[in-house]
C-alpha cells in the first residue's frame, strides 16, 4: 500500500503558507529532504513524524492518512477494482487482490461482506474446468462463511451486522448445514411495525414533487417485490415437484414464467423449470424447451437499465465474461450431468445442435 505522506505534507504546508525551508527548519533537516517527500522519493524517518505532525497542525493518524475501516465510498471503489480483476484475470488473480485488500483493512467488517459476496458472486468462475466443482464450491463455501462471520463481530453499523447474518444464513444454506441457518433465521429480528419504511418515502417523495426520486424508489420497491414474488413461485414448484404434483407444479412454473415476461425479465429459469418438468413427458416438448433454453442462456444481458419498470434499479450490468462463466457450468451440465433430463436428451441430434450453438457462442478458453 502505497503511503499518501508526501500529498498530505504539501498540502499541509501550503495551507499554513509554509515553504519547504521553513518547515524543513522546524524540524530539522535540509530543503532537499523535505522535497523529496513531497514527491514521494522518500518518507520520514519515523522519529521525525511527531513534530513533522505539530509543524503542520496534524495529528500523526492525519499525517499518515490512518484509518481503521476504508469509507464509504473507499469500498465502492475497491469494489469496482475488485470485480474489474476477478473478470478480467479470473477467480484465482481476484482472491489473491482481495487477500491484499484484507491485509490494508483486517479489522473492516463492511469490507469482508463485501469481499465474501465478490466470492460468491464469481464462483462460475471458480468452478469452469475444475474436475470436482462439489468440492470448490464446499470449500469456497467455508471461506466465505468465515469471512461473514468476522465481518458481523466487526461491523460498526447495525445494518450491516443484520446483512451479515442474513449473508451467514445463504453460506450455511449452501454447506448444507441446515439446522444452523435455521438456528440464525430464528434469531433475526421480527419485522417492526412499519416492515417497509420505504413505502413512507414514496409517499412523500410523490407529494412534494420529486418525481425523479419518487420514481427510483418505486422502481426498486418494484423490483424488489418482483424477485420475491418470483423466487416464492420458484420454491412453491419446487415444493410440488418433490411431491409428485405435476399439476401445481406446472401452474406455479407457469405464474413464474408469466411474471417474468410481464416485467421483461430474464426468462432463463422459467425455461429452464419447465424443462424439468418436462423429463418424464413428451420428448419433443422436452427438446423444443431444451433449444429454448440453450438460445435464451446465449442472447441474454441480463441488462435492466433500459426496462421500462427497472430502468433506475439496475447499478451494476453483468459483463460478458460473466455470462459466459454462467454458460460453461451450464454447458457443462449439459454434457456430464446425470439429471434425467438431460440424460434421456442425451445423444439427440436436436440436442447436441443445440449444444454446438452453445460452444459455438464460447470465446475460447
Amino acid at each position: 500500500m502505497e503511503l499518501q505522506i508526501g500529498t498530505i505534507i504539501s498540502r499541509a504546508r501550503h495551507a499554513k503558507g509554509m515553504t519547504q525551508e521553513m518547515l524543513a527548519e522546524a524540524v530539522g533537516v535540509s530543503a532537499a529532504a523535505v522535497s523529496k517527500w513531497e514527491t514521494g522519493a522518500s518518507y520520514p524517518d519515523i522519529t521525525l513524524l511527531p513534530p513533522l505532525a505539530r509543524a503542520l497542525g496534524l495529528t500523526v493518524d492525519r499525517l499518515l492518512d490512518f484509518r481503521e475501516h476504508p469509507t464509504d465510498d473507499e469500498i465502492h471503489t475497491l469494489t469496482e477494482q475488485l470485480s474489474k480483476v476477478f473478470d478480467e484475470q479470473g477467480y484465482a488473480a481476484g482472491q489473491a487482490a482481495c487477500a491484499q485488500v484484507l491485509q490494508q483493512y483486517p479489522a473492516s467488517g463492511s469490507l469482508k461482506l463485501v469481499i465474501g459476496s465478490l466470492y460468491y458472486r464469481y464462483l462460475s468462475f471458480a468452478l469452469n474446468g475444475k474436475a470436482d466443482p462439489g468440492e470448490v464450491m464446499s470449500e469456497l463455501s467455508e471461506q466465505t462463511l468465515s469471512l461473514f462471520e468476522q465481518g458481523e463481530t466487526e461491523c460498526v453499523k447495525p445494518d450491516d451486522a443484520q446483512l451479515a447474518k442474513a449473508l451467514r444464513v445463504s453460506a450455511l444454506i449452501m454447506l448444507s448445514r441446515f439446522d444452523e441457518a435455521e438456528a440464525l433465521l430464528d434469531s433475526l429480528p421480527k419485522r417492526p411495525f412499519i416492515s417497509r419504511p420505504e413505502q413512507l418515502y414514496q409517499t412523500l417523495y410523490l407529494a412534494r414533487g420529486d418525481l425523479d426520486k419518487a420514481e427510483e424508489i418505486n422502481q426498486r420497491a418494484l423490483f424488489e417485490q418482483v424477485c420475491e414474488a418470483g423466487t416464492t413461485l420458484m420454491n412453491l414448484a419446487a415444493v410440488a415437484r418433490r411431491q409428485e404434483n405435476c399439476a401445481a407444479a406446472s401452474r406455479f412454473t407457469d405464474a413464474y414464467s408469466a411474471l417474468n415476461e410481464l416485467f421483461e425479465l430474464d426468462p432463463l429459469a422459467g425455461i429452464q423449470m419447465r424443462l424439468m418438468l418436462a423429463a418424464e413427458g413428451d420428448r419433443d416438448t422436452a427438446l423444443s424447451l431444451f433449444e429454448q433454453y440453450v438460445d435464451a442462456a446465449i442472447s441474454r444481458t441480463m441488462d435492466y437499465t433500459k426496462n421500462p419498470f427497472f430502468k433506475r434499479v439496475q447499478t451494476r450490468v453483468p459483463t460478458r465474461n460473466e455470462l459466459d462463466s454462467m454458460n460453461r457450468l451450464l454447458l457443462r451440465a449439459a454434457e456430464e450431468d446425470d439429471e434425467q433430463v438431460f440424460s434421456r436428451l442425451r445423444g439427440d441430434p436436436r440436442y447436441e445442435a443445440a449444444l454446438d450453438r452453445l460452444r459455438a457462442s464460447l470465446p475460447p478458453e
